[in-house]
């Protein structure tokens, strides 16, 4: 089961709060998915005075980005990329933080983001193919 941190569920959060919390969280998801530590970098965009900025999980096939969304909903963005140069990388898909509490939607989710990961270690064997 997806370890969601408490303070991630709470109806407001502070800036500090979504990057300390929101790390824990990309860091569960790094063990979920077993990605090797040298594969990926977890970082925090902190932005100016009126943002909350963002964390993000950058792989060398998938990005994940926690962020505030509209209408104030804490959400994840996910996406394949093809290295971590790659900052616009494949579709967007979003879950948000709150659905992720749920087991079966945290399954369903470490899932998808496993399938995304094949799929862009296939295109990038395809490529240098």
């Amino acid at each position: 089961m997806l370890q969601i941190p408490k303070a991630l569920l709470e109806k407001r959060i502070t800036k500090e709060t979504l990057h300390r919390s929101g790390k824990r969280l990309l860091k569960e998801i790094v063990g979920r998915l077993k990605l090797p530590e040298a594969s990926y970098d977890i970082r925090s965009c902190k932005g100016g005075d009126g943002v909350m900025g963002e964390v993000i999980l950058h792989s060398d096939h998938l990005y994940l980005m926690v962020h505030l969304g509209s209408g104030s909903v804490l959400r994840v963005l996910y996406r394949t990329c093809e290295g971590r140069k790659d900052y616009s990388g494949g579709m967007n898909h979003y879950a948000s933080v709150s659905e992720l509490a749920s087991t079966t939607a945290a399954e369903r989710f470490i899932a998808k983001l496993d399938k995304l990961n094949e799929l862009g270690k296939r295109q990038h064997a395809f490529q240098a193919a």
